[in-house]
């Protein structure tokens, strides 16, 4: 009861410091950008009001989803127009929404119809809801945008103007709020439990945002009436009460959803001004101590998604990395504004601050598995931290954190990163594992390794990452171009074949998002010239045993690749097992390993026909040979300073064995980085190798040696051969390099060695 009676105080003091000044550079620039439409609603009052998207016409009080689509409006007639509700889940769109000085007013019909831009056309037309994705709700923000500005300024101001432009858009959209009912979905499908009351996720009300800035603020407003009050309250309450009840509990969702409702919190009364007892200590404390069906405390969260020793979050990196800077954005405005110390309760945010860096590859970007679109790791959790410590006057941690922040920083020397990550790091929860040499952006390896297991997955088996040369030359395919919502996503981009990885006859699979399959590490160990890893996997389709074995070896320059992997049914009726490898670039060569030619012809295998996967229908351009031979791939990257990129690959023949050259679709992971990138990748199909064993892969595994290298570092292996050791299941590969150093490595299902002119570098 102390800690209620002091959060109370403490909160009472936010609300009535909400208008702080702001610095006059900032003012002047919201002036700029408001005061354009504060003349068109000088000259006429609902200039702005009526354009947002309400049912006008209708005054509906109930939304009627199909699933993830918006079907109708219906119900009671309310009292006055309500919120105009989303098109559907996705953000793809058939229409794009007009300037919002092209927005027809109080644009409406009986079915909820509005008049947006069509893409075909480019002309403005009435259509249904259901064809312009996330327009509505985006049309809606950009006007509250507008409105929370002019707040911003009549609290700096004074200027009633100001207030009476926002006010009338305030009431309007939340008085919509209050009158409006959760949607239905039809299907009485997973939806429902999802949806908000603008949005299809309880995660995208965004508007609560700028709602609950501009509360505070136009409560000092002589044009604000103190009897509409209950009235806002109540739509405001109605929308935590739907988001605590609505959303997912066990990742990501969860934090996002308790930042809605603490939002939402800070501008509520205390919980004796409300007859149901439900005011701002009410939902503080929700998100805080306890837990529903779905939205658990922060506690519970925490204690769910953090890894205990390695201190990783359950998802895939995007996702992981979002999650840590979405906890202290939550604990450092519990600190700074209510006086809750969210990182004493939970250390583990601190831990995870600390440990993000071993996601990183040497240039100094995120590895990409799962539902990821890789960066440069993000300073924000860390920043706000260390906002955190010097508050309370930590002057240890802030300098931890000022060291941190300073490695982090892509320019930042290798020797200080390298004190952040570890040459090998395995994190359990999520079935990752990294293997580097270092973290010197253009001479050292790494090696990302994933299984399946946590939030946003894909199905890809033991799926493998590489780096040279700046970039991740051998990458996870990416998300859809909707993300996860589309065929693409669902077909090809989160299954099999878009990995590399192996897929067994053809259907290897499992379910993607929140996953289930981890895989075994039977060994994991880093020398100062080598590092080696050894996975184990049981394909779930075909119940099949999959072991992988990777390391990299250091040479002058660089290094290289080795890659063993071994896979079979568990019942011995293998058909074959196929090999993926995309690599970025604009050329590939497949020829044998002393550069002669394999015949290579056009083919229509690697297809859905047969029971296979729809991913195999994404791939073209396929050319093949049957071959025992040795062969050689060399994938090439032109990039826009002349210098060329390549990454060789050296794979051992066998029998019944067939080769392929094809081009799978564009790399989606990597497209959001603009010039960064040596080419458009989105624009470019990804190049793609397949080795296809007929019969089992166990015996005869598939062997291969990547090098990257470019014009700048040319390769420095003169050749690469492969034998037959003396042990049982083993595979042997001699390394020559054309400084005359000759490498061996021999590798069994159990043992993993590498020798360099006869002495032992590693060995497990």
């Amino acid at each position: 009861m102390k800690r209620r009676v002091i959060l109370c105080v403490l909160l009472t003091l936010l609300i009535s410091s909400a208008a702080a000044q702001l610095p006059r550079h900032e003012v002047l620039s919201l002036k700029r950008r408001t005061d354009v439409w504060r003349d068109s609603v000088m000259k006429q009052p609902d200039w702005l009001l009526s354009r947002l998207q309400m049912y006008w016409s209708s005054h509906a009080t109930d939304v009627f989803i199909n699933n993830e689509t918006f079907d109708h409006p219906g119900g009671e007639r309310a009292p006055v127009p309500t919120v105009k509700y989303n098109g559907t889940r996705s953000f793809a769109s058939q229409y794009d929404r007009p300037k919002l000085a092209d927005v027809v007013p109080y644009d409406d019909d009986a079915e909820g119809d509005v008049t947006f831009i069509n893409r075909s056309t480019g002309e403005m037309e009435k259509t249904h809801a259901s064809k312009t994705g996330c327009n509505i709700a985006s049309l809606n923000r950009q006007i509250l945008g507008i409105a929370r500005d002019a707040a911003l300024l009549f609290a700096e101001s004074g200027d009633e103007s100001y207030a009476k432009m926002a006010l009338d858009v305030f009431d309007t959209f939340l008085k919509g709020i209050y009158y409006r009912n959760v949607p239905t979905d039809l299907t009485h499908g997973h939806i429902q439990t999802l949806v908000g009351m603008t949005t299809f996720e309880v995660i995208h009300e965004d508007a609560i945002n700028e709602l609950t800035e501009m509360y505070p603020l136009l409560k000092k407003s002589g044009a604000f009436k103190s009897e509409n009050t209950a009235l806002y309250d109540g739509a405001f309450k109605k929308w935590a009460d739907n988001i605590i009840a609505n959303g997912v509990p066990h990742n990501n969702w969860d934090l996002i959803q308790a930042n809605f409702i603490v939002s939402i919190a800070l501008v509520l009364g205390h919980d004796e001004d409300y007859g149901d007892g439900k005011g701002r200590e009410y939902y503080l404390d929700y998100v805080l101590n306890r837990s529903s069906i779905r939205q658990w405390s922060m506690k519970r969260l925490a204690a769910f998604g953090f890894d205990e020793r390695t201190h990783i979050w359950c998802e895939s990196p995007g996702y992981s990395t979002m999650v840590v800077g979405e906890f202290a954005t939550f604990a450092n405005t519990m600190d700074e504004k209510a006086g809750v110390d969210m990182f004493q309760e939970i250390p583990a945010i601190e831990k995870a601050i600390f440990a993000s860096p071993q996601y990183l590859f040497p240039n100094r970007m995120i590895c990409g598995w799962g539902d990821t679109h890789p960066n440069y790791l993000s300073s924000h959790a860390a920043d706000l931290m260390k906002k955190y410590a010097e508050r309370h006057e930590d002057k240890d941690l802030a300098a931890r954190l000022s060291g941190l922040l300073d490695a982090i920083k892509p320019e930042a020397p290798a020797a200080e990163i390298e004190k952040y990550v570890s040459k090998t790091f395995y994190s359990p929860n999520v079935s990752w594992l990294m293997q580097r040499t270092g973290m010197d952006i253009q001479h050292d390896l790494a090696i990302s390794l994933n299984g399946a297991l946590g939030n946003h997955e894909h199905a890809n088996g033991i799926s493998m990452e590489l780096y040279g040369k700046g970039f991740v030359l051998g990458p996870d395919a990416g998300i859809g171009r909707t993300l996860y919502s589309g065929a693409d996503y669902n077909e090809y981009y989160s299954r099999f074949p878009a990995h590399n990885t192996v897929c067994v006859d053809g259907v290897s699979d499992h379910a993607v998002m929140m996953s289930q399959h981890a895989f075994e590490v039977r060994f994991l160990k880093a020398e100062e010239e080598a590092t080696v890893s050894q996975v184990a996997f049981v394909e779930p389709e075909t119940q099949s045993e999959q072991l992988r074995t990777n390391g990299i070896v250091k040479t002058r320059d660089g290094g290289y690749y080795v890659d063993i992997f071994r896979s079979r049914r568990k019942d011995g009726q293998d058909k074959f097992h196929d090999y993926f490898y995309h690599n970025l670039g604009q050329t590939m060569t497949l020829t044998s390993d002393d550069n002669s030619d394999l015949g290579l012809q056009p083919t229509d295998e690697l297809a859905f026909a047969g029971g296979h996967l729809y991913a195999y229908s994404y791939i073209w351009d396929k050319y093949s040979a049957r071959t025992d031979k040795d062969v050689m791939a060399t994938f090439t990257t032109e990039c826009p300073d002349g210098r060329l990129i390549e990454m060789t690959m050296w794979m051992e023949g066998a029998a019944d064995r067939e080769v392929f050259k094809a081009l799978s679709p564009v790399n989606l992971e990597y497209e959001r980085l603009g010039n960064f990138m040596p080419y458009k990748v989105d624009e470019q199909p990804v190049l793609t190798f397949v080795a296809r064993q007929y019969g089992e892969a166990w015996h005869h595994p598939f062997v291969a040696v990547f090098e990257p290298s470019d014009t700048n570092e040319p390769s420095e292996i003169e050749k690469v051969e492969f034998f037959t050791p003396k042990e049982p299941d083993a595979v042997g590969i001699k390394v020559t390099l054309k400084n005359g150093r000759e490498d061996v490595i021999v590798a069994t299902p159990e043992h993993y060695r590498v020798t360099s002119n006869g002495k032992t570098i590693i060995e497990e």
